[in-house]
């Protein structure tokens, strides 16, 4: 699903990533360990194009994706996260989860009025995705929680 070629990222002298190298399958779970100044977040900053490489390559299911801008990237699936997660706490965790698609019809005003079918369809759409991710992170039980 993604591989790592080579990376790097220098900040004048100092070489944060220093020929990284790794491949992360589909389906896969992938944990990235190292100390405090490692060199870790400037990894993910650097795939999920935050950052630009100073050599090597990203690809990403077939199609080298190496300093792509981060809203590229989301519309091709990939989205950087942050430690600190920032949710709506008044929505339950599914509502959460149907949130994270950009583009959705019901952004607009015009479709508020117009394409209410296109805008519930939608919606029923993202349920069903939203329900399939707390399948796969077996946490269904708390879809109508805050």
């Amino acid at each position: 699903m993604i591989e790592v070629r080579e990376l790097h990222k220098h900040f004048g002298g100092f070489h944060a990533v220093d020929g990284a190298s790794l491949r992360i399958e589909t389906g896969s779970i992938t944990g990235l360990i190292g100390p405090n100044g490692a060199g870790k977040t400037t990894l993910f900053n650097v795939i999920a194009g935050v950052l630009p490489a100073t050599g090597g390559t990203v690809i990403m299911d077939g199609e080298d994706i190496t300093g792509l801008p981060p809203h590229v990237l989301f519309s091709k699936g990939l989205l950087r996260t942050f430690q600190i997660a920032h949710e709506f706490h008044s929505m339950t965790c599914r509502e959460n989860l149907m949130m994270v698609p950009a583009g959705q019809s019901g952004e607009t005003l015009w479709n508020t009025w117009f394409g209410r079918r296109r805008i519930a369809d939608e919606e029923r759409a993202l349920r069903a995705k939203a329900d399939e991710v707390l399948d796969f992170l077996t946490i269904s039980h708390l879809a109508d929680h805050p």
